[in-house]
């Protein structure tokens, strides 16, 4: 088994908790992390250990930065999941990872979401 990117999407949003489903936004990077990859996205190094999609989850995307999300990653070859408790989103961070928003929750205003792509 090989996930494509479309399958990660359809997995990551199958992830979603209750309140995560009504009230969040969810981004997934369009490219896959390389096994040994490091990432830092949770405030302290974290290595990926097989090549993974990686999601965001923004639990609360019309407060300041600081708030409760979360990252998923999903293993490209056996579709494992992990997830990581986070503070801060990935962007800005300088990777070139293009997130792109694949749930906004109705909830959730459009000046509350970060439009990337």
């Amino acid at each position: 088994m090989s996930l494509s990117f479309d399958d990660f999407v359809s997995a990551l949003l199958l992830q979603l908790t209750e309140d995560e489903h009504l009230g969040s936004v969810v981004y997934a990077a369009e490219r896959l992390l390389l096994s040994g990859a490091q990432i830092q996205y949770t405030g302290r190094p974290f290595e990926v250990l097989a090549d993974s999609f990686i999601g965001f989850i923004d639990q609360d995307p019309s407060a300041n930065w600081g708030h409760s999300a979360r990252y998923v990653l999903m293993k490209q070859q056996s579709g494992e999941v992990q997830s990581l408790p986070a503070r801060l989103p990935p962007f800005g961070s300088g990777d070139d990872l293009h997130w792109r928003v694949v749930y906004q929750a109705p909830s959730v205003p459009d000046s509350a979401v970060e439009h990337l792509l």
